[in-house]
């Protein structure tokens, strides 16, 4: 009985490197180098869920034999969830945020402190600056707000150079405060920044437009969200 036990194991096991074999060989074309520990079996039979790390983090499903790539959501009619809301992008995402010092980040930080909230934004956008008057909302609520930098080029082809500027004053939360509300512009001397640097990472996160929330356990909120909505995502979806 145990041999036979073993030797399912063993079939099963074969079987798997197999099919993570096939994904691997059709996907990599398409999207890159794939890590075999990057595939998981789901509980929809014949299944699997890919993390993909390049050129955007996110997760795709496919079928095991590598062929039928699946485009659009599959809901678990039981619990109605997304198959694909995988909580190994949510911690990938979490952990390149974390990699970004706070003395590149413009923050506005909560007397009591309760909550983070990292913002990628473009100071053009108008539902960026009506997100800013929410913050001393925020604060009170004890949420920190941590400015990154995702200025849109094709909508605002003036505000990389504009965050810059802010980016480089000497009281940089002035500066993006008085810009925010007042559109001026720090007379700021040139200096080694990270707007570039943070529009690349936006990118690969998959911001494509602003503001973009991230929550502390990398939760992507795009969009606006006025304080009192904001507060019970954060309780809802992690802290």
């Amino acid at each position: 009985m145990f041999k036979k036990i073993l030797l399912v194991l063993m079939l099963a096991s074969t079987q798997s490197i197999a099919d993570k074999d096939n994904i691997i060989k059709n996907l990599a074309p398409f999207f890159g180098e794939i890590n075999a520990n990057d595939i998981e079996e789901t509980n929809f039979k014949g299944v699997s869920e890919v993390l993909l790390r390049s050129p955007i983090i996110r997760s795709v499903l496919i079928s095991n034999n590598g062929r039928y790539l699946i485009e659009g959501d599959v809901v678990d009619l039981f619990n109605r969830k997304k198959m694909t809301a995988s909580n190994k992008v949510k911690q990938l995402k979490k952990s390149l945020i974390d990699t970004l010092n706070d003395k590149d980040k413009i923050i506005f930080k909560a007397e009591d402190e309760k909550y983070v909230v990292h913002v990628f934004t473009d100071v053009d956008c108008p539902f960026c600056r009506k997100l800013h008057a929410e913050v001393p909302t925020m604060n009170e609520m004890g949420i920190t707000v941590k400015y990154l930098a995702s200025p849109l080029a094709s909508l605002h082809p003036t505000a990389q150079g504009s965050m810059e500027k802010i980016w480089c004053a000497l009281d940089k939360a002035k500066a993006m405060d008085d810009y925010k509300k007042y559109k001026t512009i720090p007379d700021s001397k040139n200096c080694d920044n990270p707007v570039a640097e943070q529009l690349a990472l936006a990118s690969k996160l998959g911001v494509n437009g602003t503001p973009a929330i991230f929550l502390s356990d990398g939760t992507h909120i795009p969009g606006y969200a006025p304080a009192d909505k904001l507060l019970k995502a954060i309780k809802t979806l992690g802290k």
